[in-house]
């Protein structure tokens, strides 16, 4: 009867090693499919900002645009706007509204020729660099290209 017993036991233990075995082999792909995208670095896409000839000669002209977005699983559209200067020479300065400092919306204001922060009192000259307030770095220049005379911008 002692032998049955001990057959009985082995048998249990490594019906159940298997079945942990399998489980373990089959769970492990599965969560990684199911938290993997929260951790794929977000991909970046030229954004259309208009016609070139359009933006010609501009000076931190406000251009709102839209893009999709994937974050993990979910696709979402979002709006942005940037300033765009015209540089010369086919070049364009394109800097982001967002400040540095909290992720307020800055504005630019012609007659001091610098882009506001109406929150918290920050100041960035016409590079984009800070002159004033709480913002650990500068405004954000994006990068951009004209292809068949269409202005794009980088999105990350």
């Amino acid at each position: 009867m002692e032998k049955q017993g001990n057959r009985r036991s082995f048998l249990e233990i490594a019906t159940a090693f298997i079945g942990g075995v399998l489980s373990l082999a089959a769970g492990i792909p599965l969560i990684g499919f199911a938290i993997s995208p929260a951790f794929k670095k977000g991909e970046s896409k030229w954004v259309d900002l208009g016609l070139a000839d359009r933006l010609k000669n501009s000076r931190f002209k406000k251009v709102d645009y839209t893009f999709t977005a994937k974050d993990g699983w979910v696709k979402a559209t979002k709006k942005r706007s940037v300033y765009v200067t015209d540089a010369g020479a086919g070049e364009w300065n394109v800097f982001s509204r967002t400040c540095s400092h909290l992720g307020c919306l800055v504005r630019w204001d012609e007659k001091q020729e610098s882009f506001l922060c109406p929150c918290h009192g920050a100041i960035f000259d016409q590079t984009g660099a800070v002159v004033a307030g709480p913002p650990p770095e500068p405004l954000q220049k994006l990068e951009t290209k004209v292809e068949a005379g269409i202005l794009y911008v980088k999105e990350t």
